[in-house]
């Protein structure tokens, strides 16, 4: 059976979209089972992205994979800081960040963020729990803009988390393809 975009797909995947797409399942499946990225995934594959910058990019290509690195931390540092995510969300983007670069990161977690909040939306109506929860979500917000931008934590609720690595990593992963197209 001939696929011509499989094909297609195949032909232009670099061992970076490789590491990527290894990377990005094994968090999103971890991520979705137990709820948590691993570092025994994050630190691997932050490293393999430095190396495999480093080795087509020299210096140039090194000093892209550390800024996509830091533009992973910026995106999610603020969401960390107020606990709407785990640390290990940061560490998976940052990873990402340091295989495909700053603007890979930058689109794909757009895409991945808006994953999240779709579902999320539909997931607290679903539970009637919208107003209460964007209440819970405002208040961090608006009290840092009051205070200086002092981060305050948001206010501890009983509903479960959602898995927030998951939708990430299926931003990430739709991103890539639809750049592979």
């Amino acid at each position: 059976m001939n696929c011509p975009i499989l094909t297609s797909i195949m032909a232009s995947c670099t061992v970076a979209d490789c590491v990527l797409i290894v990377f990005t399942l094994v968090c999103a499946v971890t991520d979705a089972w137990k709820k948590k990225i691993y570092n025994a995934a994050t630190i691997p594959a932050f490293i393999a992205g430095i190396a495999l910058a480093s080795v087509s990019g020299g210096w140039h290509g090194l000093g892209f994979s550390f800024l996509g690195a830091a533009a992973g931390f910026i995106i999610l540092y603020f969401f960390w800081a107020a606990g709407g995510v785990g640390a290990g969300d940061v560490k998976f983007l940052m990873a990402v960040g340091a295989i495909k670069g700053p603007i890979f990161v930058l689109k794909s977690s757009v895409c991945g963020i808006l994953v999240a909040g779709i579902v999320t939306i539909i997931w607290m109506l679903v539970r009637g729990v919208f107003f209460k929860s964007l209440k819970n979500v405002m208040i961090p917000f608006y009290t840092s803009f009051v205070s200086g931008f002092k981060i305050s934590p948001m206010p501890q609720t009983k509903s479960p988390a959602l898995p927030f690595g998951f939708y990430l990593a299926v931003g990430i992963i739709g991103y890539w393809l639809y750049g592979a197209l």
